[in-house]
Protein backbone atom coordinates (compact mmCIF):
# COMPACT_ATOMS: atom_id res chain seq x y z
CA UNK A 1 0.00 0.00 0.00
CA UNK A 2 1.07 3.54 -0.41
CA UNK A 3 -0.06 6.71 1.03
CA UNK A 4 0.87 10.19 0.20
CA UNK A 5 -0.61 13.64 1.27
CA UNK A 6 -1.24 15.61 -1.78
CA UNK A 7 -1.99 18.83 0.40
CA UNK A 8 1.66 18.18 1.32
CA UNK A 9 3.15 17.42 -2.23
CA UNK A 10 2.15 21.06 -4.28
CA UNK A 11 5.14 22.80 -4.62
CA UNK A 12 5.13 25.74 -7.44
CA UNK A 13 7.83 27.46 -9.11
CA UNK A 14 8.24 30.41 -10.27
CA UNK A 15 10.16 29.86 -14.00
CA UNK A 16 8.34 26.58 -15.17
CA UNK A 17 6.20 24.05 -14.18
CA UNK A 18 6.46 21.84 -11.19
CA UNK A 19 5.57 18.07 -11.70
CA UNK A 20 5.91 15.02 -9.58
CA UNK A 21 5.76 11.73 -10.55
CA UNK A 22 4.03 9.72 -8.04
CA UNK A 23 3.36 6.60 -9.48
CA UNK A 24 4.89 5.25 -12.37
CA UNK A 25 4.24 1.46 -13.31
CA UNK A 26 3.12 -0.41 -16.22
CA UNK A 27 -0.18 0.38 -17.18
CA UNK A 28 -0.35 3.28 -14.78
CA UNK A 29 0.79 6.63 -14.06
CA UNK A 30 -0.20 9.35 -11.39
CA UNK A 31 1.82 12.70 -11.86
CA UNK A 32 0.57 16.05 -9.35
CA UNK A 33 1.27 19.25 -11.33
CA UNK A 34 1.63 22.47 -9.66
CA UNK A 35 0.84 25.57 -12.48
CA UNK A 36 1.49 29.21 -11.31
CA UNK A 37 -0.92 31.30 -13.08
CA UNK A 38 0.23 32.09 -16.75
CA UNK A 39 2.13 28.94 -17.44
CA UNK A 40 0.78 26.54 -19.74
CA UNK A 41 1.15 22.53 -20.67
CA UNK A 42 2.18 22.97 -24.47
CA UNK A 43 0.29 20.20 -26.92
CA UNK A 44 1.23 16.61 -26.46
CA UNK A 45 -0.21 13.36 -26.70
CA UNK A 46 -0.33 10.05 -24.75
CA UNK A 47 -0.70 6.51 -25.27
CA UNK A 48 -3.21 5.68 -23.01
CA UNK A 49 -6.36 7.50 -21.42
CA UNK A 50 -5.81 10.30 -19.78
CA UNK A 51 -8.34 11.70 -16.62
CA UNK A 52 -7.26 14.85 -15.09
CA UNK A 53 -8.44 16.04 -11.74
CA UNK A 54 -8.69 19.75 -11.00
CA UNK A 55 -7.55 19.94 -7.19
CA UNK A 56 -7.13 23.87 -6.87
CA UNK A 57 -7.43 26.69 -9.45
CA UNK A 58 -8.97 27.35 -12.71
CA UNK A 59 -7.49 25.91 -16.49
CA UNK A 60 -8.64 26.09 -19.78
CA UNK A 61 -7.96 22.23 -21.06
CA UNK A 62 -7.61 22.13 -24.93
CA UNK A 63 -8.46 19.24 -26.77
CA UNK A 64 -7.14 19.60 -30.12
CA UNK A 65 -9.13 23.18 -30.72
CA UNK A 66 -11.74 22.94 -28.71
CA UNK A 67 -11.11 24.53 -24.81
CA UNK A 68 -13.06 23.43 -21.55
CA UNK A 69 -12.88 25.28 -18.01
CA UNK A 70 -11.47 22.77 -15.61
CA UNK A 71 -11.92 24.20 -12.47
CA UNK A 72 -10.95 22.90 -8.76
CA UNK A 73 -13.30 19.66 -8.05
CA UNK A 74 -13.52 19.14 -12.08
CA UNK A 75 -12.29 16.20 -14.28
CA UNK A 76 -11.48 15.98 -17.72
CA UNK A 77 -11.13 12.59 -19.18
CA UNK A 78 -9.42 12.33 -23.00
CA UNK A 79 -8.86 9.81 -24.83
CA UNK A 80 -5.86 7.34 -26.12
CA UNK A 81 -3.74 9.68 -28.36
CA UNK A 82 -5.91 12.55 -28.45
CA UNK A 83 -3.76 15.86 -28.56
CA UNK A 84 -4.49 18.23 -25.94
CA UNK A 85 -2.76 21.07 -23.72
CA UNK A 86 -3.45 22.85 -20.50
CA UNK A 87 -3.20 27.20 -19.96
CA UNK A 88 -3.25 27.96 -16.07
CA UNK A 89 -5.42 31.52 -15.47
CA UNK A 90 -4.64 31.21 -11.69
CA UNK A 91 -2.14 29.50 -9.97
CA UNK A 92 -3.57 25.40 -10.16
CA UNK A 93 -2.93 21.90 -9.29
CA UNK A 94 -3.63 19.04 -11.17
CA UNK A 95 -3.74 15.59 -10.76
CA UNK A 96 -2.99 13.09 -13.67
CA UNK A 97 -3.60 9.75 -14.15
CA UNK A 98 -2.57 7.91 -17.27
CA UNK A 99 -3.87 4.44 -17.68
CA UNK A 100 -3.09 1.52 -20.47
CA UNK A 101 0.73 2.06 -21.44
CA UNK A 102 2.30 -1.54 -21.23
CA UNK A 103 5.50 -2.35 -19.64
CA UNK A 104 7.05 -3.03 -23.32
CA UNK A 105 6.04 0.57 -24.28
CA UNK A 106 8.53 1.46 -20.95
CA UNK A 107 11.04 -0.77 -21.24
CA UNK A 108 11.71 -0.33 -25.38
CA UNK A 109 13.34 2.94 -24.41
CA UNK A 110 16.97 4.01 -25.65
CA UNK A 111 19.30 3.46 -22.13
CA UNK A 112 22.40 5.38 -21.74
CA UNK A 113 24.68 4.62 -18.74
CA UNK A 114 26.88 7.67 -18.57
CA UNK A 115 29.31 6.51 -16.05
CA UNK A 116 30.87 5.04 -19.80
CA UNK A 117 30.96 8.11 -21.04
CA UNK A 118 33.43 11.02 -20.83
CA UNK A 119 31.55 13.73 -19.07
CA UNK A 120 32.57 16.95 -21.98
CA UNK A 121 30.28 14.63 -24.16
CA UNK A 122 27.35 13.58 -22.18
CA UNK A 123 24.95 16.57 -22.37
CA UNK A 124 25.62 17.14 -26.08
CA UNK A 125 24.73 13.46 -26.33
CA UNK A 126 21.76 13.20 -24.26
CA UNK A 127 20.11 16.10 -25.71
CA UNK A 128 20.83 15.00 -29.38
CA UNK A 129 19.12 11.61 -28.27
CA UNK A 130 16.01 13.55 -26.93
CA UNK A 131 15.78 15.87 -30.11
CA UNK A 132 14.64 13.10 -32.03
CA UNK A 133 12.18 11.61 -29.38
CA UNK A 134 8.79 11.49 -30.60
CA UNK A 135 5.87 12.63 -28.05
CA UNK A 136 5.44 9.59 -25.58
CA UNK A 137 8.45 8.86 -26.16
CA UNK A 138 11.41 8.65 -23.94
CA UNK A 139 15.21 8.44 -22.67
CA UNK A 140 16.79 6.36 -19.56
CA UNK A 141 19.93 7.27 -17.75
CA UNK A 142 22.22 5.80 -15.42
CA UNK A 143 24.12 7.54 -13.34
CA UNK A 144 26.52 7.20 -10.13
CA UNK A 145 25.60 10.66 -8.53
CA UNK A 146 22.52 12.62 -8.74
CA UNK A 147 22.18 14.53 -12.18
CA UNK A 148 20.81 17.91 -10.98
CA UNK A 149 22.62 20.45 -13.55
CA UNK A 150 21.33 18.30 -16.49
CA UNK A 151 17.79 18.24 -15.11
CA UNK A 152 17.92 22.70 -14.74
CA UNK A 153 19.56 22.43 -18.63
CA UNK A 154 16.83 20.20 -19.57
CA UNK A 155 13.79 22.41 -18.19
CA UNK A 156 15.79 25.37 -19.16
CA UNK A 157 16.91 25.11 -23.16
CA UNK A 158 13.91 21.99 -24.00
CA UNK A 159 11.56 24.33 -21.35
CA UNK A 160 7.74 22.42 -21.82
CA UNK A 161 8.97 19.29 -23.64
CA UNK A 162 10.58 17.11 -20.88
CA UNK A 163 9.06 15.30 -18.06
CA UNK A 164 12.17 14.22 -15.64
CA UNK A 165 11.63 11.38 -13.09
CA UNK A 166 13.63 9.39 -11.22
CA UNK A 167 13.08 4.95 -11.61
CA UNK A 168 15.94 5.10 -8.84
CA UNK A 169 17.39 7.60 -6.93
CA UNK A 170 20.35 6.47 -4.87
CA UNK A 171 22.25 6.00 -3.08
CA UNK A 172 25.22 4.78 -5.49
CA UNK A 173 23.01 4.27 -8.21
CA UNK A 174 20.68 6.60 -10.00
CA UNK A 175 18.19 5.77 -13.47
CA UNK A 176 15.77 8.78 -14.76
CA UNK A 177 13.49 8.37 -17.55
CA UNK A 178 13.70 11.66 -19.63
CA UNK A 179 10.54 11.61 -21.74
CA UNK A 180 9.19 13.96 -24.44
CA UNK A 181 6.08 15.32 -23.69
CA UNK A 182 5.50 18.36 -26.69
CA UNK A 183 6.74 19.34 -29.76
CA UNK A 184 10.04 21.78 -29.71
CA UNK A 185 9.47 25.60 -30.64
CA UNK A 186 11.27 27.52 -33.62
CA UNK A 187 13.27 29.61 -30.77
CA UNK A 188 15.08 26.60 -29.35
CA UNK A 189 18.34 26.62 -28.83
CA UNK A 190 20.62 23.86 -30.43
CA UNK A 191 23.12 22.05 -28.34
CA UNK A 192 26.09 21.46 -30.22
CA UNK A 193 27.47 17.58 -30.60
CA UNK A 194 31.27 18.66 -30.56
CA UNK A 195 32.92 17.51 -27.06
CA UNK A 196 34.53 21.14 -26.53
CA UNK A 197 30.88 22.43 -25.20
CA UNK A 198 30.28 22.48 -22.10
CA UNK A 199 28.58 24.59 -19.49
CA UNK A 200 30.37 26.68 -16.37
CA UNK A 201 30.89 24.37 -13.44
CA UNK A 202 28.76 21.66 -14.77
CA UNK A 203 30.62 19.41 -16.81
CA UNK A 204 31.09 16.92 -14.88
CA UNK A 205 27.16 15.46 -14.86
Amino acid sequence: MRKQNLNQLIEYNDEQLHPKVLINEPGYRMVLVSMRAGQFLPQHATQGTVTVYAMRGHCTFYEGPTPYDLRAGEVASIESGAPHRVEAHEDSVLLVLATGRTGADQDSSEELDLRQIPPPQRHPLIFQKFDVLAIGDSLRLINDHDPVPLNRQIYSMRQGQASWEYIQRGPEIFRIRIRRIALPEVTDVPVQTKSVWTLPGIDRK
